[in-house]
C-alpha cells in the first residue's frame, strides 16, 4: 500500500483484534484511519474465546447473553452461535469503515484465548496489533478485556491501544522512553515521518522523572501539547500504576502505541469469572 517514492510501511499489517461486538465506534474509526495513514494492510481477527467455551460446558454456568440481554443457560452451542453473530456484526462494521476510507480489509475468525493477545498467533514480522477499547466502561473492567490489557504489558509485540472517544487530529508524535533502550524513539521517529508530523522525545538523561514513570510525570511532560499519538516504551509494571498505557490513552484521548520488550512478571490472563444473576 506504500505510495510513490515512499519507503516500505513501518508496519506491514495492522491487525485489529475483536472478541465481541462491543468495541468503541470512534475507536474503530480511529484504528482504521491510523492503518490508512501508515499505509498498512488492514486485517480484522475475531477471536472465539476458548476459555469461555470451556466454561460454558459446565452445568452450573449462567451468563447474560449479549444479544438477548437476559439470563440464560450457557452451552458451547449457544455461545458459539453468539460468537458467530458478533463476528458478522463486527465484519460489517469494519468493512463499512474501511470502505469509507478507501482501505481494503481482510477478515478472519480464530478460536483461541481472547484475553492473551492470541490474535498474534498468526502475526508476522512488522505487524502492529491494535486493541480497541469497548464503548461500555464496565466491559473494560471485566473478562476478557481486563485480562487482555494485562497481557499487553507482558507481550513484546507492538500494540496500539485505541481509547473510546479517540480524537483524530493533527499534532506531534510524542515518544516517551522509560527504559532508555531506544526502541520507542526509533519507532516514533519512523511513524512521525510516515504520517508527516513533528516528533517530541521525552527520555534519556533529560527525562523529567527519577522514579518509575507514572501518570503525573506524563501529564507534566505533555502540558500544553495536543499530540496525535503517544509512543510509549513498555515501563516496568508497578502496583501503583498498572496498565499505564491504557490510563494515558483514556486521559488524553489519543492512541498509545506500546513498544519494546515485554515483562514476564506482569500479571497474566486469568480464567473467566463466573457471574451470577442478581437475586433469584
Amino acid at each position: 500500500m506504500s505510495g510513490p517514492g515512499h519507503a516500505d510501511p513501518v508496519f506491514r499489517r495492522a491487525v485489529i483484534g475483536f472478541h465481541d461486538a462491543g468495541c468503541s465506534p470512534s475507536g474503530l474509526d480511529a484504528a482504521v484511519g491510523f492503518a490508512r495513514a501508515m499505509e498498512s494492510q488492514l486485517v480484522g481477527v475475531f477471536v472465539e474465546d476458548t476459555p469461555l467455551l470451556e466454561w460454558s460446558s459446565s452445568p452450573l454456568s449462567r451468563h447474560v447473553t449479549t444479544l438477548a440481554g437476559r439470563w440464560a443457560t450457557a452451552t458451547p452451542d449457544s455461545l458459539a452461535a453468539e460468537f458467530a453473530t458478533a463476528a458478522r456484526i463486527v465484519r460489517r462494521r469494519l468493512s463499512r469503515v474501511a470502505e469509507a476510507l478507501g482501505v481494503s480489509v481482510d477478515f478472519r475468525v480464530e478460536r483461541a484465548s481472547a484475553a492473551s493477545l492470541t490474535f498474534a498467533a498468526t502475526a508476522r514480522p512488522r505487524d502492529l496489533l491494535i486493541v480497541v477499547e469497548p464503548a461500555d466502561p464496565m466491559a473494560r473492567l471485566c473478562y476478557p478485556f481486563a485480562d487482555l490489557v494485562r497481557a499487553i504489558e507482558a507481550s513484546s509485540a507492538p500494540v496500539l491501544y485505541m481509547p473510546h472517544g479517540a480524537q483524530q487530529r493533527r499534532g506531534p508524535v510524542v515518544s516517551i522512553e522509560p527504559q532508555l533502550d531506544g526502541e520507542s524513539s526509533r519507532i516514533a521517529a519512523e511513524v512521525a515521518a510516515r504520517i508527516g508530523e513533528s516528533l517530541i522525545s521525552i527520555g534519556g538523561a533529560d527525562a523529567p522523572w527519577t522514579a518509575p514513570l507514572n501518570l503525573q510525570d506524563v501529564e507534566h511532560a505533555l502540558a500544553g501539547v495536543a499530540e496525535r499519538l503517544v509512543v510509549l516504551g513498555r515501563p516496568e509494571p508497578t502496583s501503583s500504576q498498572p496498565s499505564l498505557f491504557a490510563t494515558i490513552a483514556a486521559r488524553r484521548l489519543v492512541p498509545t502505541l506500546v513498544v519494546g520488550a515485554g515483562h514476564p512478571g506482569a500479571p497474566q490472563a486469568r480464567h473467566p469469572v463466573v457471574q451470577e444473576p442478581p437475586g433469584d
